[in-house]
C-alpha cells in the first residue's frame, strides 16, 4: 500500500513508491532535447545543444562520475510511473520517494546481484551531479537563462552484508512540476526496458514523442542526427541508423532509412507499428528473397 511518511529533516512527505504493474513514464523535454549521454562510458565533456530556427539552447556540465546517462534515466522512468499511477488512483504524492531497489532492478529489466547495488548507486551520483543550464522552461523558449539540476539529494539504507534495502531520492522541482501538467508527460511501452543499446533508447524516445500514435512521421537525417544529441560524425551516425534498419527492434515502430536521391532529402520514416505489421511483411519478404 503506498503511504506517505512526514519528515522532520526536510519538510517534505515521503512517499513509498510500491505499486506494481505501473506504467512507465517520462517528461516530454527529455524525450525532445538530448538530456542524456548515449553511451555506457563515463562521459566527463561539456557538451551544448542549440536549435538556430528557434533560439533554444542546452549547455550540461557532467559531475567527475561523468554525464547522467540515457540507461540512468531508467530511474526517472520509474519514478514517474510510480508517481503518475499514485495520483491517477487518488492518492497524495511528493517528491521525495522512497525506492526499493530491488523491485526498480526488476521493473527495469536489470540484474539483481551485487554489481547491480553498486550501478545504482553510480547512477545516482550521476543523476545528482549533471548540471544543466537552458533557456526551455515546460517545453518553452524564454529569453532567460534555467539552472538546475535532476535530483536534489538521495540516500540509502544497507543490510549486514552491505546490499541496499531502500533508497530515498528527492526529484528537482524542475523535473517534479512536469507531473503537474499530463500533456508534459508520455507513458513508454515496458519493452523499452529490454533495450540494451543506449543508440537504439534514444531512437525509441524521439519516436514516441514525434510519431507517437500518428500512423507516419518522417525526419532529414542530419536534423535527426542533431536532434539525436550523438557525438559520432554524420557519417558514423548514418551506418548507425541503416544498422537499426535492419534490425528493427524498436518496439512500436518500424523504421525506414532513405537516401536522398539528387534534389531530394535523406531522411527517415517512422510507422506506427503496435501490431507489429511491417516488421512481420519485411520478415516474410526476407524470407521470400
Amino acid at each position: 500500500m503506498t503511504e506517505l511518511i512526514k519528515s522532520n529533516a526536510d519538510q517534505l512527505d515521503l512517499f513509498v513508491a510500491d505499486l506494481i504493474d505501473v506504467t512507465p513514464k517520462s517528461d516530454i523535454d527529455s524525450m525532445e532535447y538530448p538530456f542524456f549521454a548515449i553511451s555506457t562510458r563515463p562521459d566527463t565533456s561539456e557538451f551544448r545543444f542549440e536549435n538556430p530556427k528557434t533560439g533554444s539552447w542546452l549547455e550540461i556540465s557532467p559531475s567527475t562520475k561523468g554525464r547522467a546517462t540515457i540507461l540512468d534515466k531508467d530511474l526517472l522512468i520509474y519514478c514517474y510511473g510510480q508517481l503518475a499511477e499514485a495520483e491517477n488512483r487518488g492518492r497524495p504524492i511528493s517528491r521525495r520517494l522512497k525506492i526499493t531497489p530491488y523491485d526498480f532492478m526488476k521493473t527495469t529489466c536489470r540484474s539483481t546481484d551485487g554489481r547491480a547495488y553498486k550501478r545504482l548507486v553510480d547512477t545516482v551520483a550521476r543523476l545528482r551531479g549533471t548540471v544543466f543550464r537552458t533557456n526551455i522552461v515546460g517545453n518553452h523558449k524564454n529569453t532567460k537563462g534555467h539552472i538546475f539540476g535532476l535530483i536534489d539529494n538521495a540516500k540509502w539504507v544497507t543490510d549486514q552484508n552491505g546490499r541496499m534495502q531502500y533508497l530515498e531520492i528527492t526529484l528537482s522541482e524542475e523535473l517534479y512540476s512536469a507531473l503537474g501538467n499530463r500533456k508534459r508527460i508520455l507513458t513508454y511501452c515496458q519493452e523499452y526496458f529490454a533495450l540494451s543499446s543506449p543508440w537504439d533508447r534514444r531512437m525509441y524516445e524521439i519516436c514516441r514523442k514525434h510519431c507517437g500514435n500518428q500512423m507516419i512521421w518522417e525526419i532529414g537525417l542530419e536534423k535527426l542526427w542533431y536532434k539525436f544529441g550523438a557525438k559520432s560524425q554524420l557519417k558514423e551516425f548514418r551506418r548507425m541508423l541503416k544498422k537499426a534498419e535492419a534490425k528493427q527492434n524498436i518496439p512500436d515502430y518500424f523504421i525506414s532509412y532513405e537516401k536522398g536521391a539528387k534534389g531530394s532529402l535523406e531522411k527517415l520514416i517512422v510507422m506506427n507499428d503496435k501490431k507489429g505489421i511491417h516488421k512481420a511483411q519485411k520478415e516474410k519478404n526476407l524470407t521470400l528473397a
